[in-house]
């Protein structure tokens, strides 16, 4: 061990005749550990927000879409796709997708004696594709559409509910336009969502696929689209394109018949995930800032502790001691400081995440936010990477300050009071 490390670790945060801390230190290590909470909670913060919409924007729309090759799918009602053996099979041989269903989307009204709403019902057949439903409904249940006396049981969302005045078991009046004519329904609520994503949850009903085929006189295996699960979330782009190019050469090669189009949820919920892209500069805004006052505050702690040291600075000196090896000691005694700040930024910072992620104390305006609370996402590689990079930049930024004690003569600082 060098000397100048056993020198810093002896020296102690304290007042010269004081049994406390020196305010200075105290408003340091305060200053470290309140700007690496800061930075820890607006990271999390801002991850869990991201992952949060994405996934309710993925669970409304799939990652991947096939559709009809048209304009607009409710351009006409016979713009329907046949999800044929031949077309699974060129899903299948890409190993990119985990799954693909089969859905009919049919717009429609709700009717009740005094009020209305427009809307679209989501016919979907029965697996993984409610996954969604489930794990955001409130009251009822899922229906067994394996049952067909189930068809016209549907689940629709907290805001259509208080909106006509409905609750679970209640029948309501469907109407929908079809090519040739208005189709009436009488529906039963099984269940009530609410994702608090009002753009989505004000639109969808969510229903048996053999409802909305029957509403278009469509065999089992039409629907609007196919919607398909990636196996990588980080790569719903490049698999679109690969699913593109598959179905391409069928064509090509006469394995498929038709026209389709390939969609990705990037493009469909293009607006939100930009929105998303945003966050990133705010949260880099954030670490920029806290990283400068916590930066200030340390290189304004060293200066006082320099002056209150001044007496040991000129002793050292006279001892032979040279000027980098008196900046060793005040360096390593800045990192004792910086780490006990990060330790108590630490413990604090993720205590709060902790206790936010399990009990959701902090709540948001669901209509503002789409969420009723404030999402956290603890990534503790990010937390890792932040400490480190937090040491790192502390350590930077005293380097220069800490060339003052060159500037300390040692016939004048021993005699300093």
């Amino acid at each position: 061990m060098s000397y100048e490390l056993l020198i810093a670790r002896r020296l102690r945060f304290k007042d010269d005749g004081s049994s406390g801390v020196s305010p200075s230190i105290v408003i340091a290590i305060a200053g470290i550990a309140l700007s690496l909470v800061i930075m820890m909670t607006a990271m999390c913060v801002v991850l869990g927000f991201k992952n949060e919409i994405r996934s309710k924007v993925m669970g409304f729309d799939a990652h991947v879409m096939i559709l009809p090759g048209l304009a607009d799918e409710y351009e006409s009602q016979s713009g329907l796709l046949s999800f044929t053996p031949e077309l699974r099979e060129v899903i299948d041989d890409t190993k990119a997708f985990a799954s693909a269903a089969l859905v009919l989307e049919q717009p429609g009204i709700l009717k009740t004696d005094t009020d209305y709403q427009g809307v679209v019902v989501k016919g979907m057949q029965p697996g993984a594709a409610w996954d969604f439903v489930k794990s955001n409904l409130v009251e009822g249940c899922v229906p067994d559409y394996g049952d067909d006396s189930d068809k016209n049981r549907v689940v629709i969302s907290r805001s259509m509910a208080d909106a006509l005045n409905l609750g679970v078991d209640d029948r309501i009046n469907a109407y929908f336009f079809t090519s040739n004519a208005v189709r009436a329904r009488r529906l039963d609520i099984a269940g009530i969502y609410d994702t608090h994503f009002s753009d989505y949850d004000k639109l969808y009903v969510f229903g048996s696929l053999p409802l909305t085929q029957g509403l278009n006189s469509a065999d089992a295996s039409a629907g609007s689209r196919i919607e398909l699960r990636v196996n990588d979330e980080n790569k719903i782009d490049d698999d679109a394109l690969l699913l593109q190019d598959a179905m391409m050469r069928a064509s090509y090669n006469g394995l498929l018949d038709g026209m389709y189009r390939i969609n990705s949820v990037h493009n469909t919920g293009m607006m939100y995930f930009n929105w998303l892209e945003l966050l990133d500069t705010n949260v880099v805004v954030i670490l920029v800032l806290m990283t400068l006052v916590s930066g200030f505050t340390l290189i304004s702690s060293l200066f006082i502790i320099i002056l209150e040291r001044v007496n040991m600075i000129g002793i050292l000196k006279a001892l032979g001691a040279t000027n980098g090896e008196v900046r060793r000691i005040f360096i390593y005694l800045v990192q004792r400081l910086v780490l006990w700040g990060m330790l108590a930024g630490n413990a604090v910072g993720i205590t709060f995440l902790l206790l936010q992620r399990h009990y959701h104390l902090l709540p948001l305006d669901p209509g503002a936010y789409y969420l009723n609370y404030v999402p956290v996402e603890i990534n503790w590689w990010y937390i890792l990477a932040l400490n480190v990079g937090v040491f790192v930049v502390s350590w930077l930024m005293v380097l220069a300050p800490s060339h003052m004690v060159s500037t300390i003569s040692p016939s004048q600082s021993i005699r300093y009071e």
